[in-house]
């Protein structure tokens, strides 16, 4: 189904060709499918009804229909019309919805510079002296790795290849030799070669909104401050974890590996202990900490990782919303808390309904955050 849009710009529609978008929508869900975080919080007597919410799916379904595109939840909506270059946020819990123009959003922009100066000032002021915390002598390490293994399946209808990305940290304290924790967060990631239609419209759609919106607009001072910004908050963490700066730049070198676009992605992050922390010793959590310098920190908190959650066995997760006989390797002795799988489905060309970029009658409007956050800034 293919609608012919008027375009983003009047005089460039003026002068270029009508240009024909088709319908296109997908569906994106999200869903805690296991781990021993939640198997323990399901044994909580007044944990079930919270849990039943917390493990439930969360879909998202984007459609896009010529020069609009909405994104829908299961409690809200938002609209992007780029004919009448607003946004509309429909809250569907509280029946309400608000509308952010784009001249709004670039006058909000404009003021962004000042805004993160005043902000910086503030953070550099005299601040009232504070007991200080002990020093902590514990040591970091970071690494990251995409692997590539090789096996391909068909997953949501789509021809896909598996690649596992590993985040790794590893704590050690230099008082306590032989003892470590072992934190890491594994993603068994589904890629597809090309990128289905559907997403290439929704993109298209981005694309276009982002020219819209930033159409005679000076971005230069706004990403000047934001830049310094950046590199002060960078530059602060990296000098509290020396070993992080290296492993930032090897994390976009191995991110770069990852070719395709993500159809099914299944998250795990969990951890593992050495010495006094392994799993099945519990001495260190009885063990004062004595130093005053975070001697114990990290039998503690792997005693708590490993310890408290490794009790029993882990439980099977939920199964998968999408097949996948291949799942990511688990390091040996490593405790899964939390497992989280996401998946893109249910792509379509069919025609859009004019009533999903609609406000459901008898919904009230009230004022956005931005048109509350204009008022009360004093005009450039």
């Amino acid at each position: 189904m293919y609608r012919c849009a008027k375009g983003i710009v009047t005089l460039a529609l003026a002068l270029g060709p009508l240009v024909c978008y088709g319908d296109s929508s997908y569906k994106e869900t999200t869903q805690m499918t296991g781990g021993q975080l939640i198997d323990s919080l399901k044994n909580i007597p007044f944990m079930g009804k919270q849990m039943k919410s917390l493990t439930d799916p969360v879909t998202t379904t984007t459609m896009v229909r010529g020069n609009q595109k909405a994104v829908v939840t299961s409690q809200s909506t938002e609209i992007y019309d780029l004919d009448k270059q607003e946004i509309i946020h429909i809250d569907t819990v509280k029946k309400q919805y608000s509308v952010d123009t784009f001249d709004d959003m670039r006058k909000m922009m404009a003021r962004m510079p000042d805004a993160i100066k005043q902000a910086q000032a503030a953070a550099v002021q005299p601040q009232a002296p504070q007991a200080q915390a002990p020093a902590s002598n514990l040591q970091y390490s970071f690494s990251a790795s995409v692997n590539d293994t090789g096996v391909q399946q068909v997953v949501n209808g789509l021809n896909a290849k598996q690649q596992i990305l590993k985040l790794t940290t590893v704590v050690t304290d230099p008082s306590q030799p032989g003892t470590s924790a072992t934190y890491t967060v594994t993603s068994e990631i589904w890629t597809t070669p090309d990128v289905p239609e559907e997403m290439k419209d929704a993109q298209d759609f981005d694309t276009r909104f982002a020219q819209a919106l930033m159409s005679g607009v000076d971005m230069s001072a706004y990403l000047n401050t934001l830049g310094n910004s950046s590199n002060a908050a960078t530059t602060q963490m990296f000098a509290g974890n020396p070993g992080a700066g290296g492993a930032y730049a090897q994390m976009g070198k191995e991110m770069a590996k990852i070719q395709g676009t993500p159809i099914l992605e299944k998250t795990s992050m969990g951890g593992s202990g050495t010495g006094q922390a392994a799993p099945g010793n519990n001495a260190a959590s009885s063990q004062p900490d004595d130093t005053g310098s975070g001697g114990n920190v990290v039998a503690k908190g792997v005693s708590s990782l490993v310890g408290l959650f490794g009790k029993k066995k882990t439980q099977p997760a939920n199964p998968a919303p999408a097949a996948s006989p291949t799942s990511a390797p688990q390091t040996p002795g490593e405790t899964i808390l939390l497992e989280t799988t996401t998946q893109k489905s249910n792509f379509s060309h069919d025609p859009v309904p004019a009533s999903a970029f609609e406000i459901p009658a008898g919904f009230k409007q009230v004022p956005s955050p931005l048109t509350q956050a204009l008022a009360n800034q004093p005009s450039q």
